[in-house]
């Protein structure tokens, strides 16, 4: 399916010792939104939210396993 919104690869990140760690899909949804956040490994849609919205958190492509990160990219 192709998306309406602009889209943003989010950057690949080694997987965590500690921390919060969101799974996705199910695409997250941070807001009405105006950006499609993509896996950086396998562009899965993982994201819903405004630019720059999400920070603090990582999130695991349950579709490849791939650790992504919103404040790298």
């Amino acid at each position: 399916m192709t998306s309406r919104y602009k889209t943003i690869s989010l950057k690949a990140v080694t997987a965590p010792a500690i921390g919060i760690v969101l799974n996705a899909p199910p695409v997250l949804i941070a807001s009405d939104h105006s950006v499609d956040y993509a896996c950086d490994r396998c562009g899965t849609t993982l994201l819903h939210a405004e630019e720059d919205q999400v920070h603090g958190v990582l999130i695991r492509c349950t579709q490849c396993g791939t650790y992504n990160s919103p404040d790298a990219v």
